[in-house]
């Protein structure tokens, strides 16, 4: 009889256990899904001037099945040698377009957001994160990381870094650490060929052994994270560029001073500053947990960060699971559970908010943003014009009026810093219009420049079409 008993009562905890954890991942689930509504509303624009002639480059890759080895877009550097460091995004973008226009690029961008949402609770959970705190800090996050959530290849690189941390923490806890180092090879290989960001891996790879070796209880497998080292860096090779893509990268960073998310961090803008200072909350609490992966990687993110802004969001990334986690301390959630009733609520309302912008937005999924591109004044270029552009519209021209040559874009490492600067001189009227105007038939610049101002009162040039955004002027 005790015996029945006792595997009565067994069998009751491992169902109750059972239960349990079944109500967990659908807890999880959720709080996914409360993430994909901000998601969608992120795709509504396309603000990005990349996007655009990635798109086109795209198609040019897959037309020709071949990539690209000089410039087919401009009439500054037309012909020069050209080197992608994003060809196997711009090849998923250029399918996306293929499929369904600008609105499967925007589809297609907001599903690899939605990954990065995903990994982060991920990870969250393998932190012993709360699903409901885990939630809520990766909305508030969401805010802050906005701007870099868009159609460019930087998204592969949130996604990889999220992945490697996953499979490096795994190459620590596994009993058979083969299948993760294969995953970590095929990671690096994927991501080199979508964004040659890859070598970033290498970094995070390298401080984490360090920080392996320092620790008793990891320094075991110090040899196993000196193969993942020896294993990013070789994939990292598996590229149609092979070792040049790391000087190409180097170059890109070289030729793009001029450019804001190139710049360093700068403490006197608040967006950046939360940022880093959430990203540094996350180094301390993971230092001080002995977290050698996440440690390692927050440490990295944190010196690129300081290095080009653009790094920021990596930063942030890294930190939310591990805030997560540091917030499902057991006051917090004694807090949640006395508050269960108002939160939910606000919650709930929250999400619907969300949802109802999210559906209102779905007419203008994919457009180009409005408030920064003239579409208009694009479609009015006159047929094989040679155009001087300013900056930011370089890429929608691109894509939408292949027939146009223009005088600079969003590729920095092309033109190089020189180029960049010139052109913006030119923009700003600081030089004089038959030397910095030479050789082009048209010009589309914003109605606020200096250039735009001369234009108008000159003889020389005809205003053809004017919007908010830009000022399109022909040579008469």
């Amino acid at each position: 009889m005790g015996d029945a008993r006792s595997e009565v009562v067994g069998q009751s905890s491992h169902s109750a256990s059972h239960v349990g954890e079944k109500m967990q991942v659908k807890s999880w689930i959720l709080a996914w899904l409360a993430f994909l509504p901000f998601v969608l509303i992120r795709a509504e624009n396309l603000a990005e001037s990349d996007t655009f002639w990635q798109v086109r480059t795209g198609i040019l890759t897959i037309a020709h099945a071949r990539i690209p080895s000089a410039d087919p877009f401009s009439w500054t550097v037309g012909g020069e040698p050209w080197t992608l460091n994003s060809w196997g995004f711009n090849v998923v973008l250029g399918l996306s377009y293929q499929a369904a226009g600008l609105v499967g690029v925007a589809l297609a961008s907001a599903c690899l957001v939605a990954v990065i949402g995903g990994l982060v609770l991920l990870l969250a959970r393998q932190l012993g994160a709360s699903p409901v705190v885990s939630a809520c800090v990766l909305l508030i996050g969401t805010p802050l990381l906005t701007l870099y959530l868009s159609a460019r290849p930087q998204l592969i690189d949130y996604i990889a870094v999220l992945a490697l941390v996953m499979l490096l923490r795994w190459l620590i806890e596994v009993r058979q650490p083969a299948w993760p180092l294969l995953a970590i090879a095929v990671l690096t290989i994927v991501w080199v060929n979508l964004h040659a960001a890859a070598l970033l891996g290498v970094a995070i790879t390298g401080v984490s052994i360090l920080l392996v070796c320092l620790k008793r209880s990891t320094r075991r497998r110090s040899g196993w994270f000196l193969a993942a080292l020896l294993i990013t860096m070789l994939c990292s090779l598996v590229n149609p560029y092979g070792a040049g893509l790391l000087a190409q990268t180097l170059q890109v960073k070289s030729e793009s001073t001029v450019i804001t998310e190139w710049q360093p961090f700068n403490p006197a803008d608040p967006l950046q500053l939360v940022m880093f200072a959430l990203g540094l909350l996350g180094l301390v609490v993971a230092a001080r947990r002995g977290d050698a992966v996440f440690t390692a990687a927050i440490f990295v993110a944190a010196c690129g960060s300081v290095a080009a802004m653009r790094v920021l969001p990596i930063f942030l990334l890294l930190a939310l699971p591990v805030l997560a986690s540091f917030a499902s301390h057991e006051a917090v959630m004694l807090y949640f559970a006395s508050r269960r009733r108002m939160l939910t609520q606000g919650a709930t309302a929250v999400v619907v908010i969300a949802v109802g912008v999210a559906v209102f937005n779905l007419p203008f999924l994919g457009r180009p943003d409005p408030t920064h591109f003239p579409s208009a004044s694009i479609k009015a270029i006159p047929p094989g014009c040679k155009l001087f552009n300013a900056y930011r519209f370089g890429g929608l021209v691109i894509l939408e009026r292949p027939d146009v040559l223009v005088s600079v874009d969003s590729r920095n490492d092309l033109y190089g810093a020189e180029r960049v600067t010139q052109s913006l001189r030119v923009l700003d009227g600081q030089v004089d219009l038959d030397e910095g105007l030479a050789g082009a038939d048209c010009v589309l610049v914003p109605p606020t420049s200096g250039l735009a101002g001369r234009l108008r009162t000159s003889a020389d040039w005809n205003l053809k079409s004017a919007e908010t955004t830009a000022e399109l002027f022909i040579r008469r």
